[in-house]
């Protein structure tokens, strides 16, 4: 099998000491080359450390492209005929605007890829055009750039895969606190079928601790290549598996484009960021407490003890139970509703058999029945939502969770849910619902052999999450005023993001964008 040999400086980057750590990542990626590699990355910031309090106190710490750093790196792409990649804090020359950016090197020594970071450090950093052109073609195909927490929101890295990347390099300075960045790696190489590098440092910095963070390669499916973190310097060589045809395989990532909605997706660029009340601009209802519930058993006998447990104090409150897709009878549909009218609560489920389709249960009311369910990717119609209680709940099938945009753009249309009745649960399902809560909406997924409640992340931790095996059921007391506090990303290529059909030809250069 063919292999690209790829190195990752898993390197200490000492605070405000450039030429140490200089001559440190040289020599690394000296033994890189000795060792065959034909890509080798870098960290974010690898020169000067990270940690800066203004522009006046990371002044004497930036570099231009034509600076020391890319001069000498320069010289070993060439004597090694490797490619080469690094995170520097660049001066632009001609206007003295600092950026924290990431070079590539191609071969010959020359720069080929210049990515400025879209998440820019406030004190000191401008932040990249988001039309900046991240990719460079390379003998195994299209490859993408991004720099650390530039991969915490998911449109940067979908962008990537459009631009045809089938590699995503993604210098990182990245700690082992709050949440684990492996579960946002992984979901990027997953939910774009690309395969994800990221060279993390380690050492200590100004006061951010990194010896225990991690470096790792992921496939096209979301495995582990190499995860590694160690707190001295260490050179991580992986053998990245290409096709037949010695390129990096794309199929995956091709299917997973040419399957994803396109029809609703246009609220994703939608520009929130000065809307104080969320709940008045959108006519939301009145956040508030609403109990998920979860029930992950497609039988009645098995159902119905789950719907008949709460007391009374618990059926004052508006109760979402989320079933799974099923062959439900008409009796059994009968039976949940009757059941809903005995208090405040509404059931969802998506029915399989002679009546197929998502049913929505709302006390008293008439069932509301959305046919043709689940929805085909192709299904250009607009994703159906609800107003039930405290909350706007979107509708969603599985396979929504292996795409940003559709989950994103119901959260910039006020959504705080978003439901999934389904057959099956896979690890890697859950770990796409969890991912999903980083675009403020919690999740919840409901099948016959378990399910699942996400939650928004608070700050930089982990989504909270409860799971259910089958037969077994999970309950989360979520107040919407926690998912009405949304942040977008919205530094965005939304043009390139909502063109129809925009797979170019991975050996071709990509349509003329901004710098």
């Amino acid at each position: 099998m063919p292999l690209l040999k790829l190195a990752l400086l898993h390197a200490p980057v000492d605070h405000k000491q450039p030429d140490s750590n200089r001559s440190r990542l040289l020599d690394l990626f000296r033994r890189a080359g000795d060792a065959g590699t034909q890509l080798a990355m870098a960290p974010e910031m690898a020169v000067s450390g990270y940690s800066f309090s203004s522009r006046a106190d990371i002044a004497s710490y930036t570099e231009s492209v034509n600076g020391p750093t890319l001069a000498a790196l320069g010289e070993i792409a060439r004597m090694y005929r490797m490619y080469t990649c690094i995170g520097l804090a660049e001066q632009e020359q001609h206007t003295g605007i600092f950026y924290n950016s990431a070079f590539v090197l191609d071969p010959c020594g020359e720069v080929i890829c210049r990515y400025r970071k879209i998440n820019a450090e406030h004190r000191w950093a401008c932040p990249g055009n988001p039309r900046q052109d991240n990719t460079f073609l390379t003998p195994w195909g299209r490859v993408g750039l991004l720099i650390c927490s530039d991969a915490y929101h998911s449109l940067p890295s979908r962008i990537s895969a459009l631009r045809g990347a089938d590699l995503l390099l993604i210098p990182s300075n990245w700690p082992p606190t709050g949440l684990d960045p492996r579960e946002i790696w992984r979901a990027r190489a997953l939910e774009n079928g690309i395969h994800v590098a990221v060279c993390n440092r380690t050492g200590m910095d100004l006061s951010m601790d990194c010896r225990g963070g991690t470096s790792g390669v992921y496939t096209p499916r979301g495995s582990t290549l190499l995860e590694c973190s160690s707190p001295e310097a260490r050179l991580l060589l992986v053998d990245v598996p290409l096709s037949d045809d010695n390129r990096l395989p794309s199929s995956l990532r091709r299917a997973r484009l040419q399957h994803r909605a396109t029809g609703d997706i246009q609220s994703c660029y939608l520009n929130l960021a000065g809307i104080t009340d969320l709940t008045g601009f959108l006519d939301l209802p009145k956040p508030g407490p609403l109990r998920l519930h979860c029930i992950a058993a497609s039988r009645m006998e098995s159902i119905l003890p789950h719907l008949c447990c709460d007391d009374e104090q618990q059926n004052k409150l508006h109760t979402l139970h989320l079933l799974p897709a099923a062959g439900y009878s008409d009796r059994a549909i009968e039976q949940l509703h009757r059941f809903c009218a005995t208090g405040n609560h509404a059931i969802a489920l998506a029915r399989l058999d002679e009546a197929p389709g998502l049913y929505w249960l709302q006390g008293g009311q008439p069932p509301q029945v959305q046919s043709n369910w689940p929805r085909e990717p192709a299904d250009s119609r607009q994703l159906p939502m609800i107003d039930y209680g405290p909350a706007r709940i979107l509708f969603a099938p599985m396979h929504t969770l292996y795409h940003p945009e559709p989950l994103l753009a119901a959260a910039k249309q006020g959504c705080d849910v978003a439901i999934s009745s389904d057959r099956r649960l896979s690890a890697e399902d859950r770990l796409l619902a969890g991912t999903r809560t980083i675009d403020n909406l919690a999740v919840a997924v409901c099948t016959a052999d378990g399910g699942g409640i996400w939650i928004t992340p608070e700050g930089h931790q982990r989504w909270d999450e409860r799971l259910a095996d089958g037969d077994k059921a999970c309950r989360y007391l979520l107040d919407t005023s926690r998912t009405r506090k949304k942040r977008f990303q919205d530094r965005v290529d939304y043009q390139l993001l909502l063109t129809q059909s925009p797979l170019f030809r991975e050996n071709e250069p990509l349509p003329g964008q901004g710098a």
